[in-house]
């Protein structure tokens, strides 16, 4: 079965499915890879809205102000909530609320019920799902909701797989499409895009500057390690899981194993200490200097084979 091929009409017409860019990367890689090595992205993302990318305290705490209670700020507006946890301006923000919430049970359950699926219930309230996740109450706060689709063709099955990333995320959080391909012999085309089952190629680092975030007055950036092969994808998804907008300051495909050439990058700058998501240790603080050393750092290492090819 061959990969689903995308025309310049249907990257457009995907995009349009999702408000911004690391929305449509995470919604659906294959679309965003294939618009990406095109050359498509801005022609395809031209409609999409722009988020807000700085939150001053102010901001923050007038945001907190519309809403009763924590929970009502985390689910009406996530972004607000997760910027004051990571500033540690959680309790400030919220000192006018009228109570502290803390999920139990019984609130787990009411708040699956609202969804339909699983995948709709941690796209929507990611808390709630996290926790649920974490206490082992998955199953019984989602025995009611519906069975996802078996009914899948090829091209459904080829698109569901260009949401991730490895082979092993698409088992885990859709199991019953990368079951169907696996019975048809399709996981290679589905997956054919992906990341090898020992992680990544371990051959480019980039760093990102993850927009609106600050620690001791210094710029915020996120060091890590990709596949070449895969562009920006791994980015934006890092993005998207921390929940911050992100900027490229550099990705290059480096010489040896680029886990070495990450290893120097993270002793340069402050840990501003984030928890809660993958990859949240590997953020450094940096002033201007400090990055300039730091793509000093990149470009001595810069594979140079590859840049004549």
């Amino acid at each position: 079965m061959p990969a689903l091929k995308w025309t310049e009409e249907k990257l457009i017409a995907d995009a349009k499915r999702f408000e911004t860019r690391n929305e449509w990367c995470s919604g659906s890689r294959g679309a965003y890879a294939a618009a990406q090595r095109r050359g498509l992205l801005d022609v395809c993302c031209a409609g999409m809205r722009q988020v807000k990318t700085s939150w001053t305290d102010e901001d923050l705490i007038n945001d907190a102000s519309r809403f009763e209670t924590r929970n009502e700020w985390r689910l009406n507006s996530n972004r607000a909530y997760k910027t004051a946890i990571l500033r540690g301006l959680l309790e400030v923000c919220c000192a006018a609320m009228h109570n502290r919430f803390t999920w139990t049970t019984e609130a787990l359950i009411e708040d699956a019920s609202r969804f339909a699926t699983r995948k709709e219930w941690r796209r929507n309230s990611g808390g709630a799902y996290s926790v649920a996740k974490s206490r082992g109450l998955l199953g019984a706060c989602c025995a009611g909701m519906r069975q996802l689709r078996t009914d899948w063709t090829d091209e459904a099955l080829i698109a569901g797989a260009s949401r991730f990333t490895t082979r092993a995320d698409w088992r885990r959080d859709s199991p019953n499409a990368y079951s169907a391909a696996r019975l048809r012999n399709l996981l290679d085309a589905c997956c054919s895009h992906m990341e090898s089952a020992g992680g990544t190629d371990n051959d480019a680092v980039y760093i990102w500057k993850a927009i609106g975030q600050f620690y001791n007055g210094n710029q915020v950036y996120k060091i890590g390690v990709t596949s070449a092969r895969l562009g920006e994808i791994r980015v934006l998804q890092c993005a998207n899981e921390a929940d911050f907008d992100a900027e490229i300051v550099i990705l290059a495909n480096v010489n040896g194993k680029a886990t070495e050439v990450e290893k120097s990058l993270l002793a340069i700058g402050a840990d501003p200490k984030y928890v809660g998501f993958n990859g949240a240790s590997e953020f450094r603080a940096m002033t201007a200097a400090q990055l300039n050393r730091a793509i000093d750092i990149i470009n001595s290492n810069i594979n140079q084979q590859m840049l004549a090819a």
